[in-house]
């Protein structure tokens, strides 16, 4: 996010100043189309690059140079333009909405445009996502971005070379929960992970009682301050652990359940399924993500080590 930075002193911004958060009034919005596995991920904050070479798997007519399309939301009637690239192609979606803040912007602006996609995805029947959002605050022209970005290069250190077959289904749902740009996957994958160690623990402590042995499988618990988790300045992670501060495993997975995999997993009718295209849902599934996949690797590092 791009905003103004005000020196210190003593009294608070003049009156009608920027603010990070935003203001009532309009917002412009543009969201950049993609083909899922092409350019999703960026390497570099350049949003006027990336406009230009958005791109979809949707083509039109010869001479459009632009869609208008009529969306609904409880506020009213907005009206949104798809912009056409060099090869004919959908490029992006961009709106204007009044709002009184970056978030209920961010939230509305989502609500009305991913079901769009999602109708254009069925009835085409292709495959589309978006590769970048951006959203300016018309009275101060404050910019904010949001996209995925390349993660940190590691040095290789796998100098045995060797997987047991039960902990290579895990293995694989680790990756595919981290290597996924779908935050409802990754939490569907991650979920398996936890669950997966915990069943292969429960399996061994009936063995162990079956044997006349006591049970020997640990059981972890979130740190009371989760603050020295995690890569340095990680804030999503201590927000995430932050309601589970003290309690075990277990009960954390428990508690979000019903809320998050079940929910993600199930289109229960009589339920509250959560789903991609409503913005409370996302907001919901990648506040517990970084909660979701510290533990999961938690637990499948102990499975490893141990087993």
């Amino acid at each position: 996010m791009m905003e103004p930075v005000f020196d210190p002193a003593p009294s608070p911004p003049p009156p009608g100043a920027p603010a990070p958060t935003g203001s009532l009034g309009i917002y412009k919005l543009t969201y950049v189309l993609a083909v899922p596995g092409r350019a999703v991920v960026q390497h570099e904050v350049n949003f006027a690059k990336l406009v230009q070479v958005g791109d979809s798997l949707l083509e039109v007519q010869p001479g459009t140079q632009q869609l208008r399309i009529d969306l609904d939301d409880d506020a009213g009637r907005q009206q949104a333009i798809a912009h056409v690239n060099a090869d004919r192609r959908l490029r992006d979606v961009e709106l204007e909405i009044r709002a009184e803040s970056f978030a209920e912007a961010a939230s509305r602006g989502h609500d009305l445009v991913a079901p769009l996609l999602s109708r254009w995805a069925f009835l085409h029947d292709v495959a589309i996502t978006t590769s970048a959002v951006q959203i300016i605050e018309a009275a101060t022209q404050v910019h904010q971005w949001s996209q995925l970005m390349t993660g940190a290069v590691k040095t290789f250190s796998d100098t045995t070379g060797v997987s047991d077959p039960d902990h290579r289904i895990l293995l694989s749902s680790y990756r595919e929960g981290i290597s996924s740009t779908e935050p409802l996957w990754q939490a569907l994958s991650l979920f398996r992970v936890a669950e997966g160690v915990l069943q292969m623990r429960k399996a061994r402590n009936a063995a162990a009682r079956a044997a006349g042995q006591i049970p020997a499988e640990p059981s972890e618990r979130v740190p009371a301050d989760p603050t020295s988790l995690g890569p340095p300045n990680d804030a999503g992670l201590e927000e995430s652990l932050r309601p589970h501060v003290g309690r075990k495993f277990t009960a954390v997975l428990d508690d979000i359940r019903p809320a998050l995999r079940n929910a993600i997993a199930h289109l229960d009718p009589d339920g509250t399924p959560l789903i991609q295209d409503r913005w409370d849902d996302l907001q919901k599934v990648e506040q517990a993500l970084p909660g979701l996949r510290w533990i999961a690797r938690q637990l499948l590092d102990a499975e490893v080590q141990e087993h």
